[in-house]
């Protein structure tokens, strides 16, 4: 950082006062103006992250070369959980992080060279342009750096006898996938995210509440055309989740209108064995004219189990999913709205219609524990393989290192497929990831 800088100044600053809550311990009590007990539970991390990543040629790249894209950022998230009485608390998640390096900088090349294929560029930070309210303050952002706070998580949570209602920016989580999940309409985790302790929260208003043998999760999520800023139905999302069992079978159903789209869903739970087995299936109804498809279903199947192979534990999961908005076309990522919206919105990440992904976790030591990650197109046979290692070097410290390596023939998916109007492909690129976390 540059000390001269204003914003940089700002940040240290931040960064310094907030010193003092590391320092606080864990749980703290104190007393309301009331004279009632509030009891406050703090925790949160610090993440020092690095990149290498290698642009391929046939890209974009080689117009501003290939040399490899070294990029960092710190940061610091504190979470904050006040409770005020047994039937009501808060949650605010406050983080800050300052980042950069060279696929910004890459990335504002060619967003002047190619502005409608890189309209914002590379390694961006997080914004709340869809979000009904504006929790994200940018301190700084130049060439090849950029740094910000904001609040992901700032709700209110009230427990009368007949349920829960939660209101405000938080988290929510639908369905049974692993590496795809087409049931979880809201902030889904890309395949390829490999650290998902958290997820981005959206504003909403929750309600759970149970019904005989029914648990209901009502929800409704409002936000902002990102274009003009004005809010409205059709950019919201009103959902209904029940949940019940049959049996040793759970089943979920969920009901919902997400921004103009119609969705239905039914999921399952069960056991074979030592292995749980887990199938989800969602029908759309697409609001798009003129694609000629009036809606799709997509839908997951996986099974889990654990097992001890040379004294070592191992966890393993096999998933297929289907994908029925794909035409197997991967330019529709450009072409086709119905495909390009959800891809800008954060809950498409495939292009094919049919993958198969697994995951094999190995306990190496009690403090070492290694990951490999597959995801296969099996309509065109390209994928991606994420190793990742985790060493527990403490009770409070790890180690993460990742690894994205991607193959497949030219015309592929993973391997590299044409983009409309210019003479590059669109490549996924490798990389090699480390990060240290002090949890505290």
């Amino acid at each position: 950082m540059n000390p001269s800088n204003p914003a940089h100044r700002r940040l240290a600053l931040l960064f310094f006062i907030l010193g003092g809550i590391w320092c606080a311990p864990p749980y703290i009590q104190a007393q309301s103006p009331a004279g009632n007990a509030l009891e406050m539970e703090w925790d949160g991390h610090v993440k020092v992250y690095a990149r290498a990543l290698f642009p391929r040629s046939g890209t974009a790249f080689d117009q501003i070369g290939l040399d490899t894209n070294y990029d960092g950022s710190l940061e610091l998230r504190v979470n904050n959980k006040t409770f005020f009485s047994d039937a009501v608390y808060a949650e605010v998640n406050w983080e800050a992080a300052l980042a950069g390096g060279g696929t910004r900088r890459d990335g504002r090349r060619l967003n002047r060279l190619y502005p409608a294929v890189f309209p914002k560029g590379l390694f961006l930070p997080p914004t709340d342009n869809r979000r009904l309210f504006d929790l994200t303050a940018k301190i700084d952002t130049n060439e090849e750096t950029f740094s910000y706070h904001r609040l992901d998580r700032a709700m209110v949570a009230f427990m009368p006898a007949w349920g829960e209602v939660r209101l405000g920016r938080q988290a929510v989580t639908w369905g049974h996938g692993f590496t795809f999940n087409p049931m979880d309409l809201f902030n889904p985790f890309s395949p390829t995210d490999l650290e998902r302790n958290y997820k981005m929260g959206d504003d909403m208003a929750l309600v759970r509440f149970p019904i005989h043998n029914l648990d209901v999760e009502c929800l409704y999520v409002v936000r902002r055309d990102p274009e003009t800023g004005q809010t409205g139905f059709h950019q919201n999302s009103l959902g209904t989740n029940i949940h019940s069992t049959a049996g040793e079978i759970e089943i979920n159903l969920i009901l919902a209108r997400h921004y103009e789209d119609y969705v239905a869903g039914i999921g399952f739970v069960g056991y074979f064995g030592d292995a749980a087995w887990r199938f989800d299936i969602t029908g759309t109804r697409l609001h798009e004219p003129g694609r000629g498809q009036s809606w799709y279903a997509s839908a997951v199947a996986n099974i889990d189990t654990s097992w001890t192979w040379l004294g070592k534990n191992v966890y393993g999961y096999l998933e297929l999913y289907y994908n029925g908005l794909s035409r197997d076309n991967y330019k529709d990522h450009y072409t086709d709205p119905a495909i390009s919206q959800r891809i800008t919105r954060g809950e498409l990440f495939a292009l094919g219609s049919l993958y198969c992904s697994a995951n094999i976790h190995l306990e190496i030591h009690p403090l070492i524990n290694a990951y490999l990650t597959p995801v296969v197109n099996l309509n065109d046979g390209s994928g991606v393989l994420l190793p990742r290692v985790v060493y527990d070097m403490s009770d409070t410290l790890r180690l993460t290192v990742t690894g994205a390596l991607n193959w497949g023939a030219k015309g592929t998916e993973y391997g590299g497929y044409d983009v409309p109007g210019v003479s590059f492909s669109h490549t996924p690129t490798d990389s090699v990831s480390i990060w240290i976390t002090w949890y505290y």
